[in-house]
């Protein structure tokens, strides 16, 4: 078997076209990587054919039997040499080697190659500051989102909630809503946030999960038009009625989103919510009635009983004595 593949690495130089391309399938079905040296004569092969093949002998052998070779394919500054290297970078376990490729790659002409190697660079936390500031002022939008999600600096991540492009703002915002924040630098956050409602539909879910002192805020910025996602970003949350992120939410005047959070729910943490939203007068009575219609498999229950007749005896609003009416038995 040896002797066959060296024979099949003698003849990738056979003058014979048919043979050399014989002595690389032979290569590549042996997984013959003692042989990734002796593709570099295709590099610069007329036969695109030939190229491909050295290319892929190289992503496929090189990171682990012969990384030096990379290192040179780098160097040579042509782009499917440089595509090959950017590809294999995260499979490299020196993290140091992956970084010295990286700064070649930097180099490149592009785009693809460069956000490999940016993204090896942060990934394996081997950038220097001198690097990140340059990475976020890239004109590529991938880059500058790579270098805002790693960056913790609260002014300069604020500056990047106006940046063009959306990506770049969400990583921004993203770690904004984890740090500790001064009272002005929240507001802009805030401010932000309120006014890009892909921004908005970001953070939401992140308020809710980090209970952010401006939640209640948060969910009242957008109006009616959000009720179904804010509920829905609630239910993903919130698990327990007596959570205290429920008890922000409704001294925050977000009672119509705890409702229908609670709407379908029959535990005692949820029926004692639920006696406090409806005789809350926040809440309007088209909520108060889906919590009542929910009920109707219960009306057997005294609880349920005293409740319906509590309403009808102290409500006026006819959806409310008409819901209730519904559940009273007596």
């Amino acid at each position: 078997m040896a002797g066959n593949i060296q024979s099949a690495i003698a003849k990738l130089k056979h003058k014979d076209v048919r043979q050399r391309r014989r002595a690389v399938r032979i290569l590549f079905d042996s997984d013959a990587y003692v042989s990734v040296e002796a593709f570099s004569v295709f590099l610069e092969d007329d036969d695109i054919w030939f190229r491909n093949k050295a290319i892929e002998a190289y992503r496929r052998w090189a990171p682990q039997h012969a990384p030096h070779l990379l290192e040179s394919l780098a160097e040579q500054g042509q782009l499917d040499g440089q595509r090959c290297v950017a590809t294999v970078l995260e499979t490299i376990h020196d993290s140091k080697f992956a970084a010295q490729l990286s700064r070649l790659l930097l180099k490149s002409e592009d785009d693809v190659v460069i956000r490999r190697a940016v993204h090896q660079l942060i990934s394996s936390n081997e950038f220097t500051d001198v690097e990140l500031t340059a990475f976020q002022s890239s004109k590529d939008h991938v880059v500058r989102a790579y270098a805002t999600a790693v960056n913790d600096d609260p002014v300069e991540l604020l500056n990047s909630l106006e940046d063009q492009h959306p990506e770049v703002r969400r990583q921004a915002a993203s770690t904004l809503l984890l740090l500790e924040l001064k009272n002005e630098q929240n507001k802009t956050l805030q401010h932000a946030i309120e006014n890009d409602d892909a921004l908005w539909k970001f953070a939401v879910p992140i308020a809710l999960e980090q209970a952010r002192p401006n939640l209640a805020e948060l969910m009242n910025a957008k109006g009616n038009n959000q009720r179904r996602f804010l509920v829905d970003s609630l239910k993903q949350v919130v698990k327990e009625a007596d959570d205290p992120r429920l008890r922000t939410l409704i001294d925050g005047n977000c009672t119509s989103i705890v409702a229908r959070w609670l709407v379908g729910r029959n535990d005692v943490k949820s029926d004692e919510l639920r006696y406090e939203l409806l005789f809350d007068e926040r809440v309007d009575s088209i909520d108060k009635s889906r919590l009542l219609e929910r009920l109707l498999h219960r009306q057997g229950e005294d609880e349920i009983q005293e409740l319906a007749g509590k309403l009808l005896s102290e409500s006026t609003d006819e959806l409310i004595l008409s819901a209730a009416q519904n559940l009273y038995t007596a």
